[in-house]
C-alpha cells in the first residue's frame, strides 16, 4: 500500500480579507434595501392573468424578506383603437386583468403605460415615457410606505403579524430554533431573528388570515 499526501495550500489572509469585505457590502446593500424611508421597489406587469399572477407571487415573497413595494407599473397595455372588430374579446380580457390588478394592490399607486411601436432604447425615450407614466408624481420619493411586520400583545401572549398577500396557506411552512425563526414557501425561505419580546417564548399557533400570517407565543 502506498500511502500520498497532497500538500494543499492554505489561502492567504488577502483571501479572507477579501471575503469578508464582500460580506460586509452585502450585509450593507441589505440594510440599505430595508431602509424603507429611501428606497422602495415597483413591480412591473401586465394586464395578462398568468403575468399578474407572477406579480403577486414577487409581491409577496418580497414581503417575506422585508422589502417595501410601493408601486405598481402596468405595462403593454393596448389603445383601445386598436382593439376592434377581431380583437374585440382582446379588449374585454384586457379589462379584466387591469381590474384584477387594481383589485390586488388596491392600496398602492398604480401606473398605467400603453403599449409602444418601438422598443424603449434611448434616454430621450425612457424620459417622455416617464413623463406620460407618472405625470406630475415625484418619482424619485417613496410613493406609498407599509409595515410588514407586527409584535402585538393579546391576552397572555404576543402574536407576530407578518403581512403576505396571495399567498396559498397550503404553500407556508415555518419552525423555531432559539431565537430565529424559519419562515418558507414553496422554494422561497427566510430565517428571521424574532424580538426580544418573544425570544423566550414558543409558538402556540399560527394562522393565515386575511392577507396576514399571525404566529401566536406564549
Amino acid at each position: 500500500i502506498v500511502e500520498r499526501t497532497m500538500n494543499i495550500p492554505m489561502p492567504s489572509d488577502e483571501f479572507f480579507n477579501e471575503f469578508e469585505r464582500l460580506y460586509n457590502k452585502l450585509e450593507a446593500l441589505q440594510n440599505l434595501m430595508q431602509n424603507k424611508e429611501i428606497v422602495s421597489l415597483r413591480i412591473v406587469t401586465t394586464p395578462e392573468k398568468i403575468v399578474i399572477k407572477e406579480a403577486q407571487r414577487s409581491f409577496s415573497f418580497l414581503h417575506l424578506y422585508n422589502y417595501n413595494v410601493d408601486a405598481i407599473i402596468v405595462n403593454k397595455i393596448f389603445p383601445e383603437d386598436s382593439m376592434t372588430g377581431y380583437f374585440n374579446k382582446w379588449r374585454e380580457l384586457q379589462q379584466e386583468g387591469i381590474c384584477e390588478i387594481e383589485s390586488s394592490f388596491k392600496e398602492l399607486p398604480i401606473f398605467k403605460l400603453e403599449l409602444k411601436n418601438t422598443e424603449l432604447r434611448t434616454y430621450e425615450m425612457l424620459q417622455g415615457v416617464g413623463h406620460i407614466l407618472y405625470g406630475t408624481s415625484t418619482i424619485e420619493k417613496v410613493l406609498f410606505e407599509e409595515k410588514v411586520f407586527e409584535v402585538v400583545k393579546e391576552n397572555s401572549g404576543y402574536y407576530l403579524s407578518i403581512k403576505m398577500p396571495f399567498v396559498d396557506k397550503r404553500e407556508l411552512s415555518l419552525s423555531q430554533k432559539g431565537e430565529e425563526l424559519t419562515l418558507a414557501i414553496k422554494n422561497e425561505k427566510r430565517k428571521i431573528t424574532l424580538p426580544k419580546k418573544l425570544v423566550n417564548k414558543e409558538i402556540t399557533n399560527a394562522k393565515y388570515d386575511k392577507d396576514y400570517l399571525k404566529i401566536y407565543f406564549e
